[in-house]
């Protein structure tokens, strides 16, 4: 009866895990690729490993400058609608639902914080995509940290239906440096 056990358990965990990766692999084939403008931050992590940590141009927004829904707060899930300009997508929209939004690309993003709003001032909220970090070969993410301090990293992110995003690319000066996925 213990065997029996000890194999129901394993199984279960062999397919969670098997589900994981097939969760990820057909986000990552969706049609729907965006192209971000990566901003530079400098991180730090003995324990992880090297990674690099990625802010996007959409992760801080100017309230004012978006269409659609303004009743939000600190840890709301939302969608920002994306259209494209110069290559790179920006934010055009904001709404509870993803499926408020007109025709597009939408990205689930939550709000992390929201600056308070003053007279004669903008409103800025700060969002996470959840592809805030990327890990990367040994001794490789301080040439990518330095790069986007140059302005010449973007990623390509692959987005499901439900508005996940996943990374699929990091690109220097356009040029593919990792590509995620199966080939």
């Amino acid at each position: 009866m213990t065997r029996f056990r000890i194999l129901i358990v394993a199984a279960l965990q062999t397919i969670a895990l098997g589900w994981m990766i097939i969760d990820r692999q057909i986000m990552l084939d969706s049609s729907s690729v965006v192209t971000l403008k990566v901003v530079p931050i400098d991180p730090r992590d003995l324990f992880r490993g090297d990674y690099v940590v990625l802010n996007y141009d959409i992760s801080r927004l100017d309230l004012g400058k978006l269409d659609g829904t303004k009743t939000i707060a600190p840890g709301d899930t939302v969608y920002v609608r994306l259209a494209q300009s110069d290559g790179a997508w920006t934010a055009k929209a904001l709404s509870h639902t993803h499926e408020t939004l007109d025709a597009g690309i939408s990205l689930r993003a939550q709000i992390v914080s929201m600056d308070a709003p003053g007279e004669g001032r903008s409103q800025f909220i700060t969002l996470t995509y959840g592809i805030e970090s990327y890990f990367v070969p040994q001794g490789t993410g301080l040439a990518i940290e330095e790069a986007a301090r140059k302005g010449t990293i973007t990623i390509d992110a692959a987005v499901d239906a439900k508005g996940r995003a996943a990374i699929k690319a990091i690109r220097q000066a356009g040029k593919p440096v990792y590509v995620e996925g199966i080939l």
